[in-house]
Order: C-alpha cells, then sequence, then structure tokens
C-alpha cells in the first residue's frame, strides 16, 4: 500500500443526520469493523479481525462489500490529501501495490460530502460546483505528468478500479479538505462519485418525486420498458408519474389527493381517487409489472398498503420500488425486518438503500423471480 496510508480503514458517506444509524447497521452487520473517525456525513471504520466472525472476510480489500442502506459510497480509506499533485503522486503508489499493468485507467469519482441536512440547503448552494473544479485540475495534473490515466467517463463498470477524492471541507473554512480512497467497482456500489447521479428536475415535473423515480430506476436496475403498466399508491401531484408517462409505461395513481392536469391529460394515466384500502383487484388493470409506493405513512402501512396489491398482482407483477419514510430515525431497526416482509410477497431479490434524492426515507426494491430474468436478459 502507499506509504503512510493504511488498509485496514474504510471510508463512508452518508446523508447528514443518518450518521449514527450507520453507525447501527454496521456494528449489527459487520462485527468486523469498529467505528474510528466522523464528521457530519463521512465515517471511517478500523478492520480488525480479533472481531470478525465466520462470515466475514479475513482482509479489508479493494473488492470488499458492505452491507448497509446508509454508506452512499464506501471503499478503502487512504488519507488527507492537500494538492493535485499530491493526488497524483498517491494514485502512482496505489497503481504499483495494486500491480496494475501501465495501461490500466482508473474511474476518477470527485464529489462533495453532504453540507446540509437535505431540504436545507440555502438558495445560493449548488451541489458539484467544488468538485467539477477539483476534477479538472486532478485530470490536468495526470495529463502533464503522463503516469496516470483516467477514463473519460465517470460512471464506473464492473471491475472498474475507481479513485475517490471527497470533499470534506466546509464553505466556511479557508482551505479545502480532500480525502483520499479506493475500491474495486461492483453492482453493490452506485456507478456514480459519491452516489450522486447528475439528473435534472424539468420545469414541467409536477414535483420532485420525478427526481427520486429516476435515481431509483438507476440505482435498482429496475427493468422498465414502455408498454409495461405501473401502480403508484400515493401518486399526488404526479412527480414519479410523469417520470414512469415519460418512459412510456402506463400509469395507475392511487391517491384521494389531487393529480397534476399535465399528468391527467396523459392518454396512459388513471387516476383512483381512493385511498389505498378502498382499491380492489377489479379497480385495476389485468397486467400489473410494477408497484410503487410513496406515501407519508409509516414503514408498516407502507408495506401493508402494497401487501394486499402485490397478492392480487403476483402472476403479472415483476418488481417493487418502495419509499419508505423513517420518521424517527429509530425505525431504521426495523429494515431488516422490512425486507423480509418484501421476501415474503414474492420478491426473490430485494434491498434497502438511501438515495441521493432521499430525505428521512429510504427505496426498497425487489424483483420477482420472472423480474430478475428480464432483468438479468438487459444486462447481458
Amino acid at each position: 500500500m502507499p506509504e503512510g496510508s493504511s488498509s485496514s480503514f474504510l471510508f463512508t458517506v452518508c446523508q447528514i443526520g443518518a450518521e449514527n444509524a450507520l453507525k447501527k447497521e454496521i456494528t449489527r452487520e459487520h462485527p468486523e469493523l469498529r467505528f474510528a473517525y466522523s464528521r457530519p456525513g463521512f465515517l471511517t471504520f478500523k478492520f480488525d479481525p480479533k472481531t470478525a466472525v465466520a462470515a466475514s472476510p479475513n482482509e479489508l480489500t479493494p473488492e470488499f462489500e458492505l452491507r448497509s442502506a446508509f454508506a452512499r459510497a464506501y471503499g478503502i480509506s487512504l488519507e488527507e490529501v492537500a494538492s493535485p499533485a499530491l493526488i497524483i503522486e498517491k494514485t502512482l503508489e496505489l497503481k504499483r501495490a495494486l500491480y496494475l499493468p501501465p495501461e490500466e485507467a482508473f474511474r476518477l469519482h470527485v464529489w462533495e460530502k453532504d453540507e446540509f441536512p437535505k431540504g436545507e440547503e440555502p438558495p445560493d448552494f449548488a451541489t458539484g460546483q467544488a468538485s467539477r473544479g477539483l476534477e479538472r485540475l486532478i485530470r490536468k495534473e495526470a495529463g502533464s505528468r503522463g503516469s496516470v490515466r483516467f477514463h473519460e467517463s465517470v460512471v464506473a463498470m464492473p471491475g472498474d478500479f475507481v479513485l475517490n477524492v471527497i470533499i470534506l471541507g466546509s464553505r466556511k473554512l479557508e482551505k479545502p479538505v480532500w480525502w483520499l480512497g479506493y475500491h474495486r467497482h461492483t453492482p453493490q456500489h452506485s456507478p456514480f462519485p459519491g452516489g450522486i447521479p447528475e439528473i435534472e428536475l424539468p420545469p414541467e415535473a409536477p414535483s420532485r418525486a420525478f427526481l427520486k423515480l429516476e435515481e431509483a430506476v438507476l440505482r435498482s436496475g429496475a427493468p422498465l420498458l414502455p408498454g409495461d403498466t405501473a401502480v403508484e399508491i400515493g401518486s399526488a401531484p404526479g412527480g414519479a408519474s410523469y417520470a414512469l408517462l415519460q418512459k412510456g409505461l402506463n400509469v395507475v395513481g392511487i391517491d384521494p389527493g389531487e393529480m397534476d392536469a399535465r399528468v391527467m391529460a396523459a392518454a396512459h394515466f388513471k387516476h383512483i381517487q381512493k385511498v389505498v384500502a378502498a382499491v380492489h383487484r377489479p379497480d385495476l388493470p389485468a397486467s400489473v409489472e410494477w408497484l410503487l409506493v410513496d406515501m407519508n405513512v409509516t414503514p408498516n402501512i407502507a408495506l401493508f398498503a402494497i401487501d394486499r396489491l402485490a397478492s392480487r398482482t403476483k402472476d403479472t407483477l415483476l418488481g417493487v420500488l418502495l419509499t419508505i419514510k423513517l420518521n424517527q430515525w429509530k425505525m431504521a431497526d426495523q429494515i431488516p425486518s422490512m425486507l423480509e416482509h418484501v421476501k415474503v410477497m414474492g420478491m426473490v431479490r430485494a434491498r434497502a438503500v438511501q438515495l441521493f434524492h432521499n430525505r428521512q426515507e429510504i427505496l426498497i426494491y425487489g424483483f420477482t423471480r420472472k423480474g430478475l430474468l428480464r432483468k438479468t436478459s438487459r444486462v447481458g
């Protein structure tokens, strides 16, 4: 490993406010990791083989997979760096330590950790300004030295070595603080720097639920196809429904509230203006491929709502995308039981993640065998 660094530490980044939930989750899922250091939205853990259990890895490797809903990005933690030149020097040392051939290129992931809790950003705040500037400087330094290659695209592919440069410094600090780490990309990681996909909210979108839906599809790899039918519980005013319609899906929105006029005018949208408890199988289309939930209710109520419809659409269902509110952070302790609940619905694969566009909520997604087969065939 590079001199002065250690491969026994793992970095994680999360939403500000989710730090304690992340620590409890890692304590439960990874006894081999001990909490080491934190700033708001950034935590490190030390790998301790003495506390490892039989199923734990023997060492921290670039392929290490963290079982976590709250870590948006993670990897092997190296050290604080102060200049683009030092970043290139450390990358060269890392390349030698990993025995990579000269032509091997890294994916370069540069991003800013969250500076504000979700929904509390000041009006003049824009995500990505500092990271774009630093990325240009790093690429320029690499080009002038000719000794380190970076892929042009930042979107990671399975097997890629990813160099993580995290901007930790607050805007209040005179000197920025940058942290260096790396990982080898697997589907367990987000392919985007810091787990932050570049998604723009169209001015005509009825709500920011558009962003959550777009990110949910990207993160889950849900194989939505034009002509599929999606039923969304908690659809008003229509941000997610609008995103689904733009993808060519037929959409049924279930919500006692009013839908946006642009969604209502769509030929492939139907509004069932009822509470979900009053919706019965005859109200739904004969074929339903996708079920979605985004209601401001407790997790058990949200899961009960989707459970009723999942049992009535099991013959055609391919998967679920569920936005689950965590009105209190202690509800995060229930995530393992939530995932088991989703599996009982018929999902053979289920996972929980906190998306960049989520607030105090998580996405739980899952696929039936038929949905997983479609997903695999599209990837192949």
